[in-house]
């Protein structure tokens, strides 16, 4: 089967890819966007890599405040996704809104979202410019899942569809299968 130049945007390679909530700010000044560009990094200690646009108003309390908190949400919450990873709150106070509930963390000031079934709780250790964006390394905190969906080995995806972003409007999540691996791979 032959390859097929991918057009622009390059990353449509990369998807679908799990979609999450970003929640930054403390008190009343505190956002929530969308987010699909988030990746961990290092297990010792424990990093997690996010792209931020810096002009977005999430880009700003993460940097005025230095943490932030990535939530792991399920296909329920499409369109919330969509929306807040379409509206920007220079235009609008998503949170107040949509009447988004969030928690207190436990290890940062940075609340969470409570409709998730996982989050990280980061604080920024470092921002690196790359193009429009910065690559935030956070060091997470904390780590938290819903008990009746985690497993020793991560998600129970028989029992839970994780969100993930195609392009634009285009979602999907996984199947209730899961495949493994022969033994016989090289590491």
């Amino acid at each position: 089967m032959p390859y097929i130049e991918v057009d622009d945007p390059f990353y449509r390679v990369l998807h679908p890819r799990p979609a999450y909530l970003i929640v930054s700010g403390r008190g009343e000044d505190v956002n929530i966007m969308a987010a699909s560009w988030v990746m961990p990094i290092s297990e010792e200690p424990w990093t997690v890599g996010l792209a931020l646009d810096r002009e977005t108003y999430t880009y700003g309390l993460v940097k005025k405040y230095g943490e932030f908190t990535v939530n792991v949400v399920t296909i329920d919450e499409v369109d919330l996704v969509y929306y807040v990873g379409h509206v920007s709150k220079y235009e609008v106070d998503k949170i107040k809104e949509r009447g988004i509930e969030l928690e207190p963390s436990k290890e940062v000031e940075t609340p969470h979202y409570k409709g998730a079934i996982g989050y990280l709780e980061c604080r920024v250790a470092k921002m690196i410019p790359v193009g429009e964006v910065d690559l935030v390394i956070g060091e997470v905190l904390g780590a938290y899942a819903k008990e009746e969906l985690f497993t020793r080995y991560g998600w129970d995806l028989r029992r839970t569809k994780i969100l993930m972003q195609n392009i634009g409007r285009g979602f999907t999540t996984n199947e209730s299968r899961v495949y493994y691996a022969s033994k016989g791979g090289k590491e």
